[in-house]
This record gives structure tokens, C-alpha cells and sequence, in this order.
């Protein structure tokens, strides 16, 4: 019997990975998902990676398809096997990647006035901007949602740096927590690439301000289009140093 797979993402997004063998959804998704928080599997043309949160499997008799209707439709009242994957995969795990931190502000309110909608969504959109740049590189963005902060926040973000190849930091609107991520992060000898645009997201019209001397290595943007051409450029010149070996 066929297997459906739900991948919740960051930002409240979701992938279906349908119609796979059990041996499938054990080796390709569960296994990678629980050795490093990831899957790689093909959406639309690309195969692509992405830093996954949770995961929800479903077996049905048939294959699914969209002559059928939404797959949450074939799904309806089954239960999540999730756990029957998950045992086996814990003494198997071999999937390696490198991870990229992203450190970026955490603003706005889902669910909030539509100011607050817009800054939240913002973020969210720049986000998939940076996530798939490093896909493409070969790397997994990772970012700790406030929305599903599981354990001490401080400390989660401290371990996914420690753990991370290099980090991306996004400084626009001037956070002290951003600062103050970027600067663990440098004090562990990690790579950083700052991006910022020009104009402030809480404040539109305001020019962004950079404090100490990390201005020198901005890379200011415009719109997503242009940060994710500056964020290729950057991986792509300094990649040798980037993608060196991942520090315990």
C-alpha cells in the first residue's frame, strides 16, 4: 500500500510527498528527518531541501492523485504512522548535510491587524528567499520559529549555531537579538554573510542603520529577487570557506 507523507515547514508551510513505498518513506524522509531535522525529495522540477519540523505519515489503499481531490480528502480519518517509521529509523541514521543558520527578526503577528500581517509575512517571504538559495548550494536553511520553540529558545538557538556550517543574518530593523546571535556566532569563529535591506520593515521609508563595523561586510538588497542574487554571489565567492569542515 501506498504512503503519504505531510512535511510541516517553518512558517507554518506544508509539503506532500505522496505515494511512496514503506522502504521509501524509511530511507528517504524519515531517516534524513530525524538525523538532521531535513528531507530532500522533489517538488514540481527541482529536488530540493528543507528544514522540516514535523512529520505526518498516512498509509491509504490507493495512490493518490489530483483527479482524486486535495490529498487531505484520501487522508481523512486515518492515523499518522509516523511512529512506526520512526522507531525503525533511529539505528539507522546515515544522512549528512550541512546546515546554515539564519538569523532573522522575529516581527509582526500572523494573525495580527494587517500591519502586522504585512511584517510577518515579509519575513516569512525572505526566509524561503534565503532557503532556497542555499538549497540550491546544497545546504539546509534552519531557523527557530517562535511559534515552535520547543525547548529554552536561548538555548535551542545557541545549538543550531554551534551546529550550523556558517550563518546568514539578516540585521534589518535593528534587533539586539539579532546582534546578539550574529555576535555568538562570530565568537565561535562561525562564517557569517549579513544581508539587510536598504529600508527598514517596521518603519517603511526608514533607512536601515548598521551599528559597529559590520557595515563594511553588508550586503544590502532592494527586494527578494536582489537578496537572493548578492546571498548567491556571497556563497558562491567565499564558497570553499563556507563549506569547510563543521566545527563540534
Amino acid at each position: 500500500m501506498p504512503f503519504q507523507t505531510i512535511a510541516i515547514l517553518s512558517g507554518d508551510r506544508q509539503k506532500t510527498i505522496p505515494n511512496r513505498t514503506e522502504a521509501e518513506v524509511l530511507s528517504q524522509i524519515v531517516i534524513p528527518f530525524i538525523a538532521n531535522g531535513v528531507i530532500t525529495a522533489r517538488w514540481g522540477a527541482k529536488v530540493q531541501s528543507y528544514q522540516v519540523l514535523e512529520l505526518r505519515i498516512f498509509e491509504t489503499k490507493e495512490a493518490w492523485s489530483k483527479v482524486k481531490g486535495p490529498i487531505a480528502t484520501v487522508i481523512k480519518g486515518k492515523k499518522n504512522v509516523y511512529r512506526r517509521f520512526g522507531d525503525k529509523a533511529e539505528s539507522l541514521l546515515s544522512y549528512k548535510k550541512p546546515k546554515v543558520f539564519i538569523i532573522t527578526p522575529i516581527q509582526g503577528e500572523k494573525h495580527g491587524d494587517q500591519e502586522q500581517q504585512r511584517v510577518f509575512k515579509e519575513y516569512d517571504l525572505r526566509f524561503e528567499a534565503i532557503e532556497s538559495v542555499l538549497s540550491e548550494a546544497g545546504a539546509i536553511a534552519i531557523r527557530i520559529d517562535k511559534e515552535h520553540a520547543l525547548e529554552d529558545l536561548v538555548g535551542r538557538i545557541k545549538k543550531e549555531i554551534r551546529g550550523a556550517q556558517f550563518v546568514v543574518a539578516d540585521m534589518t530593523d535593528e534587533r539586539p537579538s539579532c546582534y546578539f546571535e550574529a555576535g555568538f556566532a562570530e565568537a565561535l569563529g562561525k562564517k557569517v554573510i549579513y544581508v539587510a535591506s536598504k529600508q527598514s520593515v517596521a518603519k517603511p521609508g526608514t533607512t536601515t542603520k548598521i551599528h559597529f563595523d559590520i557595515h563594511m561586510n553588508m550586503n544590502f538588497f532592494t527586494n527578494h529577487a536582489e537578496l537572493k542574487e548578492k546571498l548567491s554571489n556571497a556563497v558562491e565567492k567565499n564558497r570553499a570557506v563556507l563549506f569547510g569542515t563543521v566545527d563540534a
